[in-house]
């Protein structure tokens, strides 16, 4: 039987038909689908158009392969960098090209020869690969996770100080989708944003000490700019680390939106972290009055992440972060960080204290000699007092900002 023609339709079957063809998901510049319902259409509309005229301004730019002049170039990244242009202007901005021109051609094949030879990260980053946006059609399928899965090898080799950090999996996933795919321009961006400064250092070290920094005074920039939520969350036994470590770690592209995470990575790569710090206690300002209203810190979680998922109108994010929470100078930030990476440090070292206590007692072999036995109990306290004195010393090391135990 021949198959009928549209025309040959029944009117049922074209309303079927009409309505799967309006099932079919709607997805954003990066391929992520948007949500059928509660969608901000008019914010989005609104965050497109000024999209449209930043296109025509940083068009020309973009021809001639030349950045607009400082004062220009803050306040255009600010304003967003179109997704057309992104791929030309983030290696720029970033100073990845710059970097990437240092080395040697073909620094990047050897980085990935090297890692698929031999990381040490490599059992690690297999198994978080197919936990990296799942529901993105590129990133999920095989062509993604074997470009994914490249580029987090070639960094683990390019700074074995640093290897792989979970996290780390959903940033270079983004760099791939906004740098057209491109592994050697998403691998150098990454370089520029973790091993060139960009971010505050030590974020992605093993014990994630400049993580635990950054929270830290984020928790006196809160305090300072929005005093009654911080009571606020105190009281609740709340800590602003529950709330934003994610955030941070993963510069809010898992917890914003795509579209809108650019955004705030446009203005990330040219200002650095303080625009981390803006867009935390801009989320905090949205949704201050909504939070001040809960009573448990569950609640406070779900409200936060619900409406971050949320704020697809990310011209009014911008200018809540830039006007909204007002001054915030570099310094203010650097004074933070110098009196918490003290505090932190000597926490951290405390911890190590205490993990090595416990590995002396499970390490302590009983099967030489009696613990019980005067012999035993001397070997036991010699182990428990060589611990002790070891952390002491790099903890009062610390407290006389010895140069050493700086990081």
């Amino acid at each position: 039987m021949p198959a009928s023609s549209e025309n040959d339709a029944q009117p049922s079957d074209r309303a079927a038909t009409s309505a799967s063809s309006s099932a079919e998901p709607q997805l954003d510049a990066y391929g992520f689908r948007l949500p059928s319902e509660n969608l901000d259409q008019a914010g989005r509309e609104a965050s497109d158009k000024e999209q449209e005229e930043m296109t025509e301004k940083w068009s020309k730019y973009a021809k001639q392969r030349s950045l607009p002049s400082a004062a220009k170039l803050k306040r255009y990244c600010r304003r967003g960098i179109p997704p057309s242009i992104r791929p030309w202007a983030w290696p720029e901005i970033s100073g990845a090209n710059q970097r990437k021109h240092e080395h040697q051609a073909g620094y990047y094949a050897l980085m990935v020869r090297q890692g698929e030879a031999g990381s040490e990260c490599a059992h690690q980053i297999d198994l978080d690969l197919p936990r990296t946006f799942p529901l993105n059609a590129w990133v999920a399928g095989s062509a993604g996770q074997t470009a994914l899965r490249r580029v987090l090898l070639a960094f683990s080799m390019h700074k074995p100080t640093v290897g792989y950090c979970q996290s780390m999996n959903y940033i270079a996933a983004m760099l791939l989708l906004v740098l057209n795919k491109c592994e050697e321009d998403a691998f150098w961006v990454l370089v520029a944003l973790i091993d060139d400064g960009i971010l505050y250092r030590d974020m992605y070290a093993n014990n994630l000490l400049g993580t635990h920094v950054e929270m830290r005074s984020l928790e006196e920039l809160l305090g300072m700019k929005l005093p009654r939520l911080r009571q606020h969350l105190v009281k609740l036994q709340c800590d602003i680390t529950i709330i934003a470590t994610d955030w941070f770690l993963c510069l809010f592209a898992t917890v914003l939106p795509s579209e809108s995470a650019m955004r705030v990575w446009d203005a990330l790569l040219h200002e650095g972290p303080k625009v981390l710090y803006r867009m935390a206690l801009a989320l905090l300002k949205m949704q201050e009055e909504v939070l001040l209203q809960q009573d448990n810190p569950g609640f406070v979680l779900h409200k936060l992440k619900r409406a971050a998922h949320a704020t697809h109108d990310r011209a009014a994010l911008m200018k809540v972060a830039f006007e909204g929470v007002g001054s915030m100078p570099m310094a203010r930030i650097e004074g933070f960080r110098e009196q918490k990476q003290e505090v932190v440090q000597v926490e951290l070292r405390r911890r190590e204290t205490r993990q090595q206590l416990q590995k002396a007692i499970s390490d302590n072999d009983t099967s030489d000699h009696d613990v019980l036995s005067s012999r035993g109990i001397s070997a036991f306290a010699d182990k428990i007092k060589l611990t002790y004195t070891s952390r002491r010393r790099d903890i009062s090391s610390i407290r006389r900002g010895s140069p050493s135990s700086s990081h």
